[in-house]
């Protein structure tokens, strides 16, 4: 039997093989094109060596991509370089690593890269979110007005859907994160945000809802109420309850529980008004939030990832993100080693 790529199903890792951490599958798919693209410059050839023997983990990543079919070795041969070369300029662009994931895969850059991200990352629903209707780019903010007057106000790496029919108005929440404020509707149809935890029914409001994906299905939708109230419906509950957020709140609910309302955290929406703030926020916590505002990946050295800091600065402009971690560079004992454009990692000095 054949894969998609040419990649045989006897090449296939077994299923008790250990799982790649998803940095690393991002690693080394980001290394898999560049490898492949027919450009790798000699600093790119000599940023991978370094790559490859940082841990036994980066190793056993590329060795999978080998078993698996990857094309190392005269890559530029095989593949063709302005397909690969685009797709990585494509994948680097994309928000999120599930889209750049399904950029590699889309390309046609065999099935090598497409088995290993299917296989070691959540895969449901990540269609949904590259065809939705509404999207942003990483480090990109939109605001859009609704036909009902609705405004919403989309940060980086978000998508969503638009479902206005006869008898209501609903946005679909699909990744990312948006300010919502509520426009009244002549014809009376109740408005309602829509997340994978549940359902959001605002009550003359404005109020920003956020759903990051990670790892597993269980990731919770954060509502934080500016003004009026929301009432929150967590879907798949037993017993139907839902709660009421009120102005000044904020709560955190999944599909099975919807957490006591807390109050609102100020640095959490400063990107309305162009800000990445950060209150005691550990480095870890930063850097991953950080990750959704511009292309290919950063990552965070454990050594490290429990430095606390607190600060904000300015998202507008093209570097804004490079000069938040040269000033964590110089706040921090940290250094930030950039091995290319697209791949960062913040790691003690």
């Amino acid at each position: 039997m054949r894969m998609r790529g040419g990649v045989s199903a006897s090449s296939i890792p077994p299923p008790d093989e250990p799982a790649i951490p998803a940095h690393v599958v991002d690693a080394a798919i980001h290394w898999y094109v560049v490898m492949a693209s027919g450009t790798a410059t000699g600093q790119d050839h000599a940023a991978f060596a370094r790559w490859r023997s940082e841990s036994a983990t980066h190793a056993a990543a590329w060795s999978r991509f080998e078993a698996m079919g990857g094309r190392l070795q005269g890559g530029a041969a095989r593949l063709n370089p302005a397909t690969t070369h685009a797709a990585l300029t494509k994948a680097a662009s994309a928000s999120g690593r599930r889209r750049a994931l399904k950029t590699l895969a889309w390309a046609g850059l065999g099935g090598t890269a497409f088995y290993l991200a299917q296989a070691q990352l959540p895969w449901r629903g990540q269609l949904a979110s590259v065809l939705a209707d509404v999207r942003t780019g990483a480090g990109e903010r939109r605001d859009l007005v609704l036909e009902d007057g609705t405004r919403l106000g989309l940060n980086t790496a978000t998508a969503l859907d638009l479902r206005f029919t006869d008898s209501e108005r609903r946005i679909v929440l699909r990744e990312g994160e948006i300010l919502v404020e509520t426009g009244a509707d002549a014809r009376g149809r109740p408005l309602v945000v829509e997340s994978p935890a549940g359902t959001l029914l605002p009550i003359g409001t404005r109020f920003i809802v956020r759903h990051v994906a990670g790892e597993a299905d269980c990731t919770p939708t954060r509502l934080a109420v500016l003004e009026g109230a929301v009432r929150i419906h967590a879907d798949g509950r037993p017993d139907g309850e839902t709660a009421l957020v009120t102005a000044g709140q904020q709560a955190r609910f999944t599909r099975r529980s919807i957490e006591a309302p807390a109050p609102l955290d100020e640095a959490s929406h400063g990107w309305i008004a162009g800000t990445f703030s950060a209150e005691g926020m550990r480095l870890a916590d930063l850097l991953s939030d950080l990750a959704r505002y511009r292309p290919g990946s950063l990552h965070c050295a454990p050594e490290v990832a429990d430095l606390r800091i607190t600060g904000a600065w300015p998202l507008d402009g093209p570097d804004a993100t490079d000069r938040i971690l040269d000033t964590l560079e110089r706040r921090l004992p940290v250094r930030v080693r950039r091995y290319t454009r697209y791949w960062v990692t913040v790691g003690p000095r």
